[in-house]
């Protein structure tokens, strides 16, 4: 292995460690984003990136899922176009416990819809496939509620080791949830990292400013691009 690629991965594997280092879903900056993207291109060199991590199936199924989160428009490409499951497989390759987060994830999703539909995710319609992930989203809002009035009853004194109890009910999505909020970050980092997702947004760079501003009507864009987006 030359010197080049190793030190190619060792950045790779530095970065995809320190996604799960703080223990929950973190989008990555701009400069780790970019080098992700760089090491994919170079995999995927002279032929089709083959998945390092993911069988057929999950492949499919991360697929399908990175296109819901992030779906072609007028203006732009997919998440799939922008390599969003490329992008994740190779993180995952190289950090064993966010490999783990998503082969589980992707097994309860299927898990999920054969309860739902009797049949496996990327099997069932696209009308079923876009109500569990809606579904997800709303369970999200209570977990964090869960957690809000956790937090309050652990912080009162009348209640102390009342801390494991929470005031609502709790969700069976609650898996969906954790796996899902990471697997939207990082497809939504890939998507917006990438070339198809910096035109997407009218980003221009290389450009003398005395002063630099964000476009609100591009935030706003960003924000509301995904039907799935975090709230």
């Amino acid at each position: 292995m030359s010197k080049s690629v190793s030190t190619r991965r060792d950045a790779l594997r530095k970065i995809a460690l320190g996604l799960t280092a703080a223990g929950s879903a973190m989008e990555l900056d701009a400069q780790q984003a970019e080098h992700v993207h760089s090491a994919v291109a170079a995999d995927a060199k002279g032929g089709k990136y083959k998945p390092k991590v993911f069988h057929e199936h999950e492949w499919a199924t991360l697929t399908r899922l990175s296109e819901l989160v992030v779906p072609a428009d007028a203006q732009s490409g997919s998440a799939v176009d922008a390599g969003a499951p490329q992008f994740i497989d190779l993180l995952c390759s190289q950090n064993q416990d966010l490999t783990v987060i998503f082969t589980g994830g992707l097994s309860w999703m299927d898990a999920e819809m054969r309860k739902r539909a009797g049949k496996e995710f990327v099997a069932a319609s696209a009308t079923e496939q876009t109500a569990l992930l809606d579904a997800i989203v709303a369970a999200e809002r209570t977990v964090r509620e869960q957690a809000a009035d956790t937090a309050l009853f652990a912080r009162a004194p009348q209640y102390k080791g009342f801390s494991d109890y929470t005031v609502k009910p709790g969700t069976d999505l609650a898996p969906g949830v954790r796996f899902f909020d990471w697997a939207r970050r990082l497809i939504v980092d890939a998507f917006y990292t990438s070339p198809i997702g910096i035109k997407d947004v009218n980003y221009i760079g290389n450009l003398a400013v005395s002063k630099y501003e964000v476009p609100q009507e591009a935030i706003d864009y960003a924000i509301s691009r995904s039907p799935f987006r975090i709230v």
